[in-house]
């Protein structure tokens, strides 16, 4: 695993939600028709009405093929998610692991992992712990 497939870990996530969000707003086609029909009372009269419904065979070809494709990306992301959660869960330095997890998953800037991991550690120092890291694996 090297440090541009570790930056990729937020995105994919951000991608993952984007992509369920497309799944739960698919649309489906309102279809619009008229029939013939007549009163219910007497006279009987003849009249034109007009229904409207789902085209459920359009909606049915067009989003359910729509829909696996999504399901199919947002799996795929998810194992390569997964893949880099068990890439950081493994490492076995928690000071590394620390760092790792706070600027991949958490997002935070150098500034932010030397303040949450506290110490007299600084930016520069957990990025070149980091660095190392990956370098050496």
């Amino acid at each position: 695993m090297d440090k541009n497939q570790l930056s990729q870990l937020r995105h994919l996530k951000s991608e993952i939600k984007i992509l369920q969000n497309q799944i739960a707003d698919l649309d489906y086609t309102i279809t619009t028709d008229s029939v013939k029909g007549s009163d219910s009372e007497f006279p009987y009269t003849e009249r034109t009405f007009t229904i409207t419904g789902i085209d459920y065979e359009e909606y049915n070809h067009r989003v359910r093929r729509l829909q696996r494709k999504l399901n199919k990306r947002v799996e795929e992301l998810l194992d390569l998610v997964e893949e880099m959660n068990e890439y950081i869960e493994n490492i076995d330095d928690s000071l590394v692991r620390q760092i790792i997890t706070l600027r991949y998953i958490n997002g935070l800037t150098w500034n932010q992992v030397a303040l949450s991991i506290g110490g007299d550690n600084t930016a520069d120092s957990v990025r070149m712990i980091h660095d190392r890291f990956l370098n050496n694996n």
